[in-house]
């Protein structure tokens, strides 16, 4: 398994989309870089949908517009999928997650999938867990399988380093998500799904991560 490296602003953008949904199960794609045997990059996020992940139509029209994006726009490619789930229970890949990460795959041999954990989340809310997050790859047997984290738990257990969180650690990304959250940021990050309802509402959401960085810790508003 090469090595998964996130941004953190990415990892932001997914707390963002799960936390403006809280009762809904949300999914997007995962935007960077990857060369074969090389790690994989991911640099952005794209949110699709939130209430409805188990329709085909519109997570379709969404991954085509993701797909032509990327090609306009150069620089990154779709490297993987990301979901959570609305049940309150252990994260995992549902049978839909997987159609739509076998789907990457076709196009990208080294795509990943991340799963944000709700039970997890709560944990690390609560600073009891560093990372919210399961990564999974496609094993040898061309089965989609959990990877371990990166994040150890607060009291030292340790788990298997497999992703990386570039430019910060887990703890800080904690406390910007809870800035975040506190300045209703998350409430101006808009999936393809309110796109269809509403087009003036921007899917690439560049207005949300252009004034992410004045909400953070450590830099002015």
């Amino acid at each position: 398994m090469v090595a998964c490296i996130v941004d953190q602003v990415a990892l932001l953008k997914i707390l963002a989309h799960a936390a403006k949904f809280p009762s809904s199960s949300i999914n997007g794609v995962l935007l960077g870089n990857c060369a074969e045997g090389s790690n994989v990059e991911i640099h952005d996020v794209i949110p699709l949908c939130h209430s409805t992940v188990t329709l085909a139509p519109p997570l379709e029209i969404g991954l085509a517009q993701v797909e032509s994006y990327t090609h306009i726009a150069g620089g990154l490619k779709i490297v993987g999928y990301y979901q959570s789930d609305a049940r309150f229970g252990p994260g995992d890949l549902s049978p839909l997650g997987r159609k739509i990460a076998d789907k990457v795959f076709e196009h990208q041999s080294d795509a990943v999938v991340l799963v944000l954990d709700n039970k997890r989340l709560e944990q690390f809310c609560k600073a009891q867990v560093d990372n919210p997050f399961e990564l999974f790859n496609r094993d040898g047997a061309k089965a989609w399988k959990r990877a371990g984290s990166s994040g150890a738990a607060a009291d030292g257990g340790d788990t298997a380093t497999k992703l990386q969180l570039k430019g910060n650690d887990w703890k800080q990304l904690r406390e910007e998500f809870f800035t975040m959250f506190k300045q209703l940021k998350h409430r101006t990050l808009y999936d393809f799904e309110e796109h269809l309802d509403d087009p003036a509402k921007d899917w690439l959401n560049r207005n949300f991560s252009a004034g992410l960085k004045f909400v953070l810790p450590g830099n002015a508003l």
